[in-house]
């Protein structure tokens, strides 16, 4: 089948790599697929590349990033109607921003099946609620944009319950429902030997590593807070971030919270994908803090998978699908989420290294097995297959 896939993130970013990975795995059983993504630096002109046989394809885009960022620019929204009327056996849309939802509206007009992915909660007390000024925005953008959008598809990809559950309550119908929570990349991130990787990022080799890795810092303080109990009893610890904050806060909280001992956090930046493996492989422990609330309930980070193929343990919050999964398969802990809750699962970790050691190795099969990308692009294929046959076609 030919599928088209529109994605609202800047090439390379959140659900960029979901959309990517799904990608990849369809074009590996025969199917072609074509990835629609906001690029990340000014040009008048389409950007393409290849990857994995995937056709990634970039709009162009007149302002640089940190302008329209978000799915909003007019020229990226126009550019992608065109392609939108294109012969698809399918089109997919992930989440509801401008540069996705005109498009894949517009393709009604040919009548292209539409399937929407639901990866987080936006709306009603979740990541735009807040940002919004006057709450009538919100309500119309939970009700015309991010659910009237599902309403409206063939078939709705779910990363969790907490969405699968919300989806139920607006209307959709469990047939027109899957869930394909987000992988591990067991390609790219394998476990390294720890040794070496710190010495390549000049890290010591007998201190006690956490690691943390994103572009979503929205609950980075949790995490320091919590930094700041463990470093009471292994003050040696030091925490080791790699990602790029887009609000550019992350230093501010470390240096509140730790005042003479924001030392023990270091900043690697932005790491490609191919060279991930190396800090996560440095670290004893990796860290997932998440504040109880409707967004991280819903949520299935991208760093979830790249922990868990790292073969390390994690520490998660008690909140959310991947928590349960790592407390049930013994990946990881899963702790209350407060500060010292977590450091409660990073001290017990600390303290029992056979521990540590056997959660990462599980975490490792987890992360071959029930989590692999390749088992999430099956789950995938087969409800595309349904979708069509639902519609008369084949793909």
């Amino acid at each position: 089948m030919r599928v088209l896939m529109l994605n609202h993130n800047l090439v390379g970013r959140g659900s960029f790599l979901r959309c990517l990975h799904l990608a990849r795995h369809l074009v590996a059983r025969g199917h072609s697929v074509d990835l629609v993504s906001a690029a990340d630096s000014a040009s008048v002109r389409w950007g393409r590349m290849e990857d994995g046989g995937v056709r990634i394809l970039l709009p162009p885009r007149l302002g640089q990033v940190g302008t329209h960022d978000g799915g909003y620019a007019p020229i990226d929204i126009l550019s992608r109607l065109p392609l939108a009327l294109g012969r698809w056996d399918l089109i997919h849309a992930f989440e509801h921003r401008p540069n996705v939802l005109v498009p894949a509206l517009f393709s009604r007009l040919r009548g292209t099946p539409l399937v929407v992915d639901w990866s987080d909660w936006w709306t009603r007390g979740g990541i735009t609620t807040p940002r919004r000024r006057w709450g009538f925005v919100d309500r119309l953008e939970a009700r015309f944009l991010e659910e009237g959008f599902k309403r409206s598809a063939d078939l709705v990809t779910v990363v969790s319950r907490a969405l699968w559950d919300r989806a139920r309550g607006i209307g959709i119908p469990e047939e027109r429902l899957t869930m394909v929570p987000s992988g591990c990349d067991t390609t790219r991130i394998r476990p390294l030997d720890q040794a070496r990787c710190r010495e390549e990022l000049g890290l010591p080799l007998s201190a006690p590593i956490l690691s943390f890795v994103g572009f979503a810092f929205w609950d980075f303080e949790l995490m320091i807070q919590a930094l700041l109990h463990v470093l009471a009893e292994f003050p040696e610890t030091l925490l080791v971030v790699a990602g790029q904050d887009k609000d550019s806060r992350i230093e501010e909280i470390v240096r509140g919270g730790l005042g003479e001992r924001a030392s023990r956090v270091r900043f690697l930046g932005r790491v490609e994908p191919e060279r991930l493996a190396v800090p996560l492989s440095a670290a004893d422990i990796h860290l997932l803090p998440l504040p109880n609330n409707p967004a991280n309930r819903a949520r299935w980070p991208i760093k979830v998978g790249d922990y868990l193929a790292s073969g390390r343990a994690t520490v998660v919050s008690s909140v959310g699908d991947p928590a349960e999964v790592i407390h049930r398969e013994g990946a990881g802990i899963a702790t209350d989420p407060t500060p010292k809750g977590m450091a409660g699962g990073i001290l017990e970790l600390l303290r029992n290294p056979g521990n540590r050691a056997q959660m990462g190795d599980r975490a490792r099969a987890l992360a071959e097995g029930e989590l692999s990308w390749i088992r999430q692009g099956e789950k995938l294929e087969a409800a595309y297959e349904r979708c069509l046959a639902r519609r008369g076609r084949s793909g």
